[in-house]
């Protein structure tokens, strides 16, 4: 696709070049781990043995919580992606693009392709946060480059499927009320609505059900298994392999749904 890569790094300056939206990209994923995830413990569950059996082995909460927040980071990421292609059209940018020889999908995949560099920032420093903070992220079972690939592998495919999404929504749309409007409809549906901050043995029998269908759970579960368990037993990688198929096959429908959408419908 002619142009995705100039278009990629014109948009990753627009954002280091706004410090303010950077930093606050990076500060809020670190309110969450840190505030949240000190605010909940498990240990008042119970004795040891139980609140572990709660939170699959976890030690602590915030453990048992990055998953999640790193889930969640992808979500929110990829929902304000399609932000950029409105402002373009709103300043006449888009309609430039258009009467250059360049392939129409490129324009929303380097949206799609900064968020998720961006994204793996925010990871980096999470993690090195989390670490930091008083009884923080506890890695006690090792931590292999495997386990780091699935890691990243979850985080980016959700991106993917999120900003995929907002994007179309966004090419089919002309004002930026709208966007919000449904970012804000979805995005706590989506959070609550997995196992992204709680395990399903906490949530009403309902909800949990609703959850397992969630590609937020599956990504949430992924990362969640590595961290607490290191080296996965075959029925644990069993498990992780279904949610890493399952986020793949959504990525690639989405891939697919996007290109198509965007040589279609988009326009100045």
């Amino acid at each position: 696709m002619g142009g995705l890569i100039p278009l990629t790094i014109r948009d990753l300056k627009r954002w280091y070049r706004n410090p303010v939206s950077a930093v606050v990209g990076m500060i809020q994923p670190i309110f969450w781990i840190v505030l949240f995830g000190s605010a909940f413990d498990i240990a008042k569950f119970g004795p040891a043995s139980v609140s572990s059996a709660f939170f699959e082995g976890a030690p602590d909460y915030i453990t048992y919580l990055m998953g999640g927040i790193l889930t969640i980071i992808g979500l929110f990421t990829g929902m304000f992606s399609g932000v950029n292609i409105i402002w373009d059209r709103r300043l006449g940018i888009l309609q430039r693009f258009l009467i250059a020889p360049i392939n129409r999908a490129s324009i929303v995949f380097s949206r799609i392709l900064s968020s998720v560099v961006r994204i793996l920032v925010q990871i980096m420093i999470l993690f090195a946060v989390a670490f930091l903070i008083p009884n923080g992220l506890k890695i006690e079972h090792g931590f292999t480059v495997l386990d780091v690939l699935i890691l990243v592998s979850a985080v980016l495919m959700i991106s993917f499927i999120f900003s995929s999404l907002f994007s179309i929504i966004a090419i089919r749309t002309t004002k930026m009320e709208s966007l919000f409007g449904i970012v804000n409809l979805l995005n706590l549906p989506l959070m609550f609505a997995s196992y992204a901050m709680f395990p399903p043995a906490l949530m009403a029998g309902w909800l949990s059900n609703v959850a397992k269908y969630n590609p937020v759970s599956w990504s949430a579960q992924s990362i969640r298994m590595v961290i607490i368990h290191g080296t996965l037993s075959a029925s644990e990688a069993h498990t992780v392999l279904i949610y890493m198929m399952g986020l793949l096959a959504l990525s690639a429908f989405m891939l697919i749904l996007t290109y198509v959408a965007a040589n279609k419908e988009i326009r100045g």
